[in-house]
């Protein structure tokens, strides 16, 4: 292997029997050189540093065991910025940046709000990065998932408050303009036909929720709208076979509540806003 283009060559060798996309390898070497894909390409020929083959062929060996590419760098994008992740948090998905241009779409200014569940912090950080007007409460009941948010802010120079709650337990109910949330809902009767690098490496704590995957959901029902302003929103990203449950649910718990369902841009049904009255 000499050449970058080879190195990807035996990387695909390599995953192809495990069925890992060579795009894991790719993105794993566009991270450690600070390369976009098209810088790749124009790189394709050239001869390849030792020691960055090395940690290739290092990063391979992690990636035939399954470990996302994300968590052996340590970083993910989301909505055009990179953010730090590890094995505490959720790799964020493209489909929560539908969620996020939602709520900037129905605040073009000011607005205080609460992420519960936040994770990595990709969701109330992204919005306060679009809008520093922005006031943003970050909760996890996670100790070491409210650490990576707090690296990650810093790094994008935000100030969210970061507060250790179960849901919205420990979070003063000073009420906001909307809550948002990306919580636990997949029914762990769904693990046959998840990959195998979500099972085996992120986190169950951010994955799997009783109930079949709705517990989360009807406790924060319960208390919620102690928590927002009248005329104030509710945001929340759900399984894609959920939307009946969560529409009866509403209805039996916040029965004055207004409810739009969206479908993502794969035409799936992901996400709701609850209008409170």
């Amino acid at each position: 292997m000499n050449t970058y283009q080879e190195a990807l060559d035996w990387a695909s060798l390599l995953l192809a029997p495990h069925q890992i996309p060579i795009e894991d390898a790719a993105y794993v070497l566009e991270v450690r050189q600070n390369w976009t894909p098209t810088q790749r390409q124009l790189h394709r020929n050239d001869a390849i540093d030792a020691a960055v083959l090395t940690q290739f062929q290092a990063d391979v060996n992690r990636l035939v065991q399954h470990e996302p590419a994300q968590y052996i760098v340590g970083q993910a994008p989301f909505f055009g910025r990179w953010f730090d992740v590890s094995p505490a948090v959720l790799i964020p998905r493209f489909e929560t940046e539908e969620l996020v241009a939602w709520v900037l779409d129905d605040y073009p200014t000011s607005a205080r709000g609460i992420d519960v569940g936040t994770g990595s912090g990709v969701i109330g950080l992204t919005l306060l990065a679009e809008r520093p007007q922005f006031e943003m409460t970050l909760v996890d009941v996670s100790p070491a998932a409210l650490a990576v948010a707090k690296r990650n802010a810093a790094m994008l120079e935000v100030t969210p408050t970061l507060r250790q709650s179960d849901l919205l337990t420990q979070v003063p109910d000073e009420p906001v303009d909307f809550v948002i949330a990306n919580l636990p809902y997949i029914d762990r009767a769904e693990m046959t036909v998840m990959d195998e690098s979500t099972k085996q490496f992120e986190p169950e704590l951010a994955l799997y929720a009783e109930n079949h995957g709705l517990a989360l959901f009807i406790r924060l029902f319960e208390t919620v709208q102690a928590y927002v302003k009248p005329g104030g929103h509710v945001y929340l990203e759900f399984g894609y076979q959920q939307q009946p449950a969560l529409a009866r649910m509403i209805a039996l718990q916040l029965p004055a509540a207004l409810v739009e369902f969206r479908r993502d841009m794969a035409g799936q049904p992901r996400m709701v806003k609850i209008t409170l009255d």
